[in-house]
């Protein structure tokens, strides 16, 4: 229980990308390509401080923390370009 009290700044970090996400898909006025980019930069809006704390705490290194924010980012990233040049099907 001692270690999810250390973590808590990256929970707080994924729900409050969580709730940001599910504010994004209900703007209507935004098309999907434009919804898929700002999903991807709000998780670096979010996990930045989420991980800065981590390392504020000494949890883990500076490096360590670009490296996550970072990948995770590049992933998220390729994950909604996949998406977004992927043909529709239609059921």
């Amino acid at each position: 229980m001692h270690d999810f009290f250390q973590l808590q700044s990256f929970f707080i970090g994924l729900i409050g990308w969580a709730a940001t996400v599910l504010m994004i898909e209900h703007a209507a006025r935004l098309t999907l390509n434009d919804r898929r980019a700002m999903i991807v930069c709000s998780w670096m809006l979010w996990m930045i401080p989420a991980f800065g704390a981590l390392v504020l705490r000494g949890l883990i290194t500076t490096n360590i923390a670009a490296l996550y924010v970072g990948l995770t980012t590049g992933v998220l990233g390729l994950i909604m370009l996949v998406g977004a040049i992927a043909p529709r099907t239609r059921p």
